[in-house]
């Protein structure tokens, strides 16, 4: 009874993971039919889901030939979007330290202050078009002071590299809440 008890539960649980992840690559799909056009690789697409917790994986990195999710991973919020589990205030202003929402397109990779870091140019006027003004990138966590960033995509160290080779030279980074 036991075993058939835990069989149960574990189908159950790989049905809900499932069909969250179809959820997750329905909306790269969304998305990349909006802002397909800009970018210069179309069958990678990143999701960042600021509607959960920094304690979790909201970052999925999505082949949208394959239909499959290739990468998940936590990812920081800006100090300016508040200090708690939850981003609660998002912004494109300099000097905020907040993250912004939004579509962004990523650039070229360097190494700067934070190690192997990637360059986006943000998309949307009215969200995240200071990008570039901002130094807003994807880089490693291990070199910071915080938990929370200056507004960057900051990932843990185990995931940086893996996740910038992926996604950079043209593929969209899409933020929202």
């Amino acid at each position: 009874m036991k075993k058939k008890l835990t069989i149960l539960l574990l189908c159950s649980f790989h049905f809900i993971v499932a069909q969250g992840n179809q959820e997750i690559v329905k909306k790269a799909y969304e998305i990349q039919t909006k802002w397909g056009f800009k970018a210069k690789n179309k069958n990678i697409i990143t999701l960042i889901d600021f509607s959960k917790s920094i304690e979790e994986a909201r970052l999925y990195v999505i082949d949208l030939k394959n239909s499959k999710i290739l990468l998940e991973s936590n990812v920081d919020h800006g100090s300016g979007s508040g200090t708690g589990l939850k981003p609660t205030l998002f912004s494109n202003t300099e000097g905020s330290n907040a993250t912004s929402l939004g579509c962004y397109v990523t650039l070229q990779t360097y190494k700067g202050t934070w190690g192997y870091s990637l360059r986006l140019n943000g998309l949307e006027n009215d969200k995240n078009s200071n990008a570039l003004k901002r130094n807003i990138v994807v880089h490693s966590s291990k070199r910071m002071y915080s938990k929370f960033s200056l507004g960057c995509f900051s990932v843990p160290d185990k995931n940086a590299i893996m996740l910038i080779d992926l996604i950079k030279n043209g593929s969209l980074v899409y933020a929202y809440q």
